[in-house]
């Protein structure tokens, strides 16, 4: 009777814990290591990353004794990495992938992990060691399908560094030895920002330098100026404290005191000159800054 009461109970705990896993826990249970693979696959091509993810680190967590490497354990960390990649978790990306790299150097996906090595340097903001890994990537792996994608997130961490005749270089490359690519649109635009970058580099240029030299001319017309007041004031006074002029004396004083002024007026006009050409430059550069955010 005992007997027959603990078989009752183990048979009742048997049926709660299968009703509390969920049904893709249970497939996943009874799916051996590839079939568990593909439908990581799957989930992967679905965009179901999370789904992907728990999939693959479902082979993961298998002991190497009843999941051997041949069944699909590589694969599952490479895999990891990429879902992690896709839901922009890249701690956990770029952690996935370093064990992959350095557990699996002979791998035929070895190559590709390279490479999205260098994608994930990029996305965490180092372009410089990006440029680094991806530029290993092209050396190693010239004739890799994935080449033209290296060379461009190349340009694109030359671009975000500013480099621009570097970065504008490399899209060029791109577009003439990879026609084939559908990176060749992408660079393309590229070409087209770092064309305007350059215009807007140069405006602002011109910019910094007009307003500098606005500042200096206003700075020696005001200099003038006062020099010039002084000056008449002193002629008015000699002109009060003289007696009457000599001959010729006093139209050649109002000659000079007329040269003055024209200078003065010279030199208002100049600064107004200056003032517009300034003017000129910030409405060009306004419609420049206008037109590349367009562009993006």
């Amino acid at each position: 009777m005992r007997c027959r009461s603990v078989g009752v109970f183990l048979f009742v705990t048997a049926c709660l814990f299968m009703a509390a896993a969920s049904p893709a826990e249970l497939s996943a249970q009874n799916m051996n290591g590839p079939a568990r693979l593909r439908e990581g696959l799957s989930h992967f091509r679905d965009r179901r990353y999370r789904e992907a993810v728990a999939s693959f680190r479902s082979i993961i967590a298998d002991s190497q004794e009843s999941f051997p490497e041949a069944e699909g354990r590589p694969e599952a960390h490479y895999w990891t990495a990429r879902s992690y990649l896709a839901l922009n978790m890249l701690d956990d990306a770029e952690r996935a992938l370093e064990y992959f790299l350095a557990s699996y150097s002979a791998h035929p996906l070895y190559p590709d992990a390279l490479y999205h090595k260098g994608r994930l340097l990029l996305l965490q903001d180092e372009p410089e060691n990006a440029i680094l890994a991806l530029g290993d990537f092209v050396a190693r792996y010239p004739a890799h399908e994935l080449v033209a994608n290296a060379l461009f997130w190349v340009g694109e961490s030359l671009y975000s560094l500013g480099q621009l005749d570097d970065a504008a270089r490399v899209f060029e490359k791109v577009r003439k030895e990879y026609p084939a690519s559908f990176r060749v649109s992408e660079a393309g635009y590229r070409l087209s920002l770092i064309e305007f970058k350059k215009r807007e580099n140069e405006l602002l240029r011109l910019l910094k330098w007009s307003h500098e030299e606005t500042l200096r001319v206003t700075e020696e017309f005001e200099r003038r100026e006062k020099a010039y007041e002084q000056a008449i004031s002193v002629y008015q006074r000699r002109l009060s404290a003289a007696g009457p002029p000599a001959p010729g004396a006093e139209a050649r004083e109002e000659a000079d005191l007329a040269g003055l002024y024209r200078d003065l007026e010279n030199r208002r006009k100049l600064l107004e000159a200056k003032a517009e050409a300034l003017a000129v430059k910030e409405a060009l550069l306004e419609a420049m800054s206008r037109q590349l955010n367009q562009q993006e």
